[in-house]
């Protein structure tokens, strides 16, 4: 009825060592759940990273959109100053 008392040891011996082995599995996912929670960016953070992106871009092409309004009047001012020195050796 009963197993003998050695084979009950091996089977405990058996059990303890199962038990450790998912002592130590357990501990290395709590390791690694820390280093992954650790480097976790929360969403806010995400949302705030994001809108602040889109600021600078929007900024950016606005700027953009601005010099490229000044090309006429560069151009412009150009055409005028090669005028002036077309006149000035025309007449000397």
């Amino acid at each position: 009825m009963n197993a003998s008392p050695n084979k009950d040891g091996e089977r405990l011996m058996k059990a303890e060592t199962r038990l450790e082995n998912i002592e130590v599995a357990v501990t290395r996912m709590e390791e690694k759940l820390d280093k992954w929670h650790g480097n976790y960016i929360s969403r806010v953070e995400i949302n705030e990273m994001l809108r602040a992106r889109d600021e600078r871009l929007e900024r950016i092409e606005k700027e953009r959109l601005a010099n490229r309004q000044l090309y006429p009047g560069w151009i412009s001012s150009l055409i005028a100053f090669a005028a002036l020195l077309v006149a000035w050796f025309h007449n000397k």
